[in-house]
C-alpha cells in the first residue's frame, strides 16, 4: 500500500456489502454460502486495513457508522455495475449476436413502440431485441439492475448521477373527443377525464377552462392505463385531453378529433441508459433512431 493510497480488496468489499445490504450478519453469511463467524472476521479485518469503523457496535441492530454508509453507496454503485456487465456477457455469449432489452411505460409503449420497432428492425436487421412493458418505478428498478438496457417513460424529474437522461423533443397536449362541436364552448356539457397524478394535465385544463371562458363541472378521474382512458372517449362518455403523441395514431384515422391544440402546455418522452451503457453500438443506434422519429402533428382546430 502506498502511502496516502488505500486498495480496496473486492473479496472484503463484497462481504461488507452484503451485510449492509441484508443489515444482517447471518443474512449476508446464507447469501455468501459462508459462516457467520468467518463473515465477522472478514468485516473486521476489512476494518483494519481501511484503518477505520464500518459499522456501529454500540447498537444492538446493524447500524452504518457514516463512513460505513459512504462506503456502502460506492460498493452499492460497483456492484450493479458488475451485475449488468455479467448479464450483457452472458447475452452477447448466449445469442452470438446484438441484442437490446428495451422498457417502456404504457403511455409510450401502446402509440409509439409498434412504429419505432418496425423501423429500428427494417434499418438494423443484425440487432435483436426484446420488450418490457411496466409501470416507471418499475422499470427503473430493472435498468438499474441491468435487466434492461435502455427505458422510454414520459417524462419526469430524475436525478441518479448513474443514469443518462435524454430527452426527446416535445409536443403539444391536445383536447380529443368522438363527438363533433359546432361551438368549443359546448364541450363543457360533457364529462372530462382528469388524470390528477399528471401536472401537465390539471394545468391544461385550466388553460382550456380560461382561454374558451368554459367550467368542466363534471369531470372523471381515471388511475388507469393510455386505453382505458381512450376507451371511454370512444364510447363518448367523456373527453380527454392528452400528449398528442399518445393518440396521434387515433387522431390520424378519424377515431377522435382534435377540438383544441394547446401549445402553452407540453409533454415528451426521455430515453434512460445507465452511462456504463451509452456507448454500446446497438444502443447507440436505438437512441440514435428515436430522437431521428419526428411526430408532424397535422392541421387542428385551435
Amino acid at each position: 500500500m502506498k502511502s496516502g493510497v488505500i486498495t480496496v480488496d473486492l473479496h472484503y468489499l463484497e462481504i461488507f456489502y452484503e451485510v449492509a445490504k441484508a443489515k444482517s450478519f447471518t443474512k449476508a453469511a446464507e447469501k455468501l454460502f459462508i459462516n457467520q463467524s468467518a463473515v465477522s472476521i472478514q468485516v473486521k479485518k476489512f476494518e483494519d486495513i481501511l484503518k477505520v469503523k464500518l459499522f456501529d457496535r454500540s447498537s444492538k441492530k446493524i447500524k452504518l457508522t457514516y463512513t460505513g454508509e459512504t462506503l456502502y453507496k460506492m460498493a452499492e454503485d460497483i456492484f450493479e455495475k458488475v451485475k449488468r456487465a455479467e448479464k450483457e456477457i452472458s447475452r452477447v455469449i448466449e445469442f452470438d449476436r446484438a441484442r437490446i432489452a428495451i422498457g417502456a411505460s404504457a403511455i409510450i409503449a401502446e402509440p409509439l413502440l409498434p412504429s419505432l420497432m418496425k423501423e429500428f428492425s427494417s434499418i438494423h436487421e443484425e440487432i435483436e431485441y426484446n420488450i418490457t412493458m411496466s409501470n416507471k418505478e418499475h422499470l427503473l428498478k430493472l435498468l438499474k439492475e441491468g435487466e434492461l438496457d435502455v427505458i422510454i417513460i414520459d417524462s419526469q424529474h430524475i436525478t441518479d448521477s448513474n443514469l443518462e437522461i435524454i430527452p426527446i423533443e416535445k409536443g403539444p397536449y391536445v383536447l380529443i373527443s368522438s363527438k363533433h362541436y359546432d361551438n368549443i364552448k359546448d364541450i363543457e356539457k360533457d364529462a372530462i377525464i382528469t388524470r390528477d397524478v399528471i401536472q401537465n394535465n390539471n394545468k391544461a385544463i385550466e388553460y382550456i377552462e380560461d382561454k374558451y371562458g368554459i367550467n368542466f363541472t363534471k369531470k372523471i378521474n381515471v388511475l388507469g392505463n393510455l386505453e382505458v382512458i381512450k376507451g371511454l372517449v370512444r364510447e363518448g362518455i367523456g373527453n380527454v385531453i392528452l400528449p398528442y403523441y399518445s393518440v396521434y395514431k387515433d387522431i390520424r384515422k378519424g377515431t377522435f378529433k382534435v377540438i383544441a391544440k394547446i401549445d402553452e402546455i407540453k409533454d415528451g418522452y426521455e430515453l434512460i441508459i445507465t452511462k456504463d451503457k451509452k456507448d454500446l453500438s446497438q444502443i447507440t443506434k436505438f437512441i440514435d433512431l428515436v430522437k431521428s422519429h419526428k411526430i408532424v402533428m397535422e392541421g387542428s382546430r385551435n
